[in-house]
């Protein structure tokens, strides 16, 4: 069958129809042939494992298929509601994005250096950080854009060896990334992740600077990790 070129654009009322024909004998099948406008290819973000899948998020299937990447879930102990996780991989670069919405069910514990995550709830990491999906990390931002109110509004970024911390608890073998102070909007800050992510697995946390035990109303933040896939495993 020749090929037909258009001047112009196409249209059609009821869709399109892509055909099959049966090389033995010559039965056509017919299937839907459906023009995609949404961005869910594999040329876009992968969601974590466990976060619902949005409109401009490929499945975890195209992450293991294109980018050689399987996402790790965040902790169970912090809410599904309050948190995005997006890796992406651009020639040696890995990006990981974390997209936190406070009031999506987080709380801050009693205690300065406390874990912020579900109320009592355990293993509120916000990610695992494993160079075969990261890469080797070494820069972590970390950004404000709307001010945390109703719980402790000093949010800090620590990292752990131990994934079952809990809400309202203090970290286990935990390292300090980010002192940030009580978060003011549009606050942005910077740390080296080479030394303090230097290990093979490391679990993030955010905690809280001081003693406010409350659910939060409101508080945005991000966090990204860039990670360079220089680990035998990144493909």
């Amino acid at each position: 069958m020749a090929n037909t070129t258009f001047n112009g654009k196409v249209r059609s009322e009821n869709g399109f129809q892509q055909i099959t024909k049966n090389s033995t004998t010559g039965a056509i099948s017919e299937s839907s042939f459906n023009i995609q406008t949404s961005a869910t290819s594999g040329t876009d973000n992968i969601v974590e494992s466990g976060t619902t899948v949005g409109a401009n998020n490929a499945s975890l299937g195209t992450a293991a298929t294109i980018f050689n990447i399987t996402p790790k879930a965040h902790g169970a102990g912090f809410p599904d509601d309050a948190i995005n996780t997006f890796v992406n991989k651009v020639g040696g670069t890995i990006t990981t994005n974390i997209l936190i919405d406070l009031h999506g069910g987080a709380s801050s514990g009693g205690a300065a250096g406390d874990a912020i995550g579900t109320a009592a709830a355990a293993s509120c990491y916000i990610a695992e950080i494993d160079h075969s999906v990261n890469g080797v990390p070494m820069l972590v931002e970390f950004g404000c854009t709307e001010v945390p109110t109703g719980g402790d509004p000093d949010i800090n970024l620590d990292c752990s060896a131990t994934s079952t911390t809990a809400e309202d608890v203090g970290l286990t073998s935990g390292t300090n990334l980010l002192n940030n102070g009580d978060l003011t909007l549009g606050f942005y800050a910077t740390a080296d992740a080479g030394a303090d992510l230097a290990a093979a697995k490391k679990f993030l946390f955010l905690t809280a600077g001081a003693a406010t035990n409350a659910a939060y109303t409101a508080g945005k933040l991000w966090i990204r990790i860039t990670g360079m896939a220089v680990d035998k495993a990144n493909g």
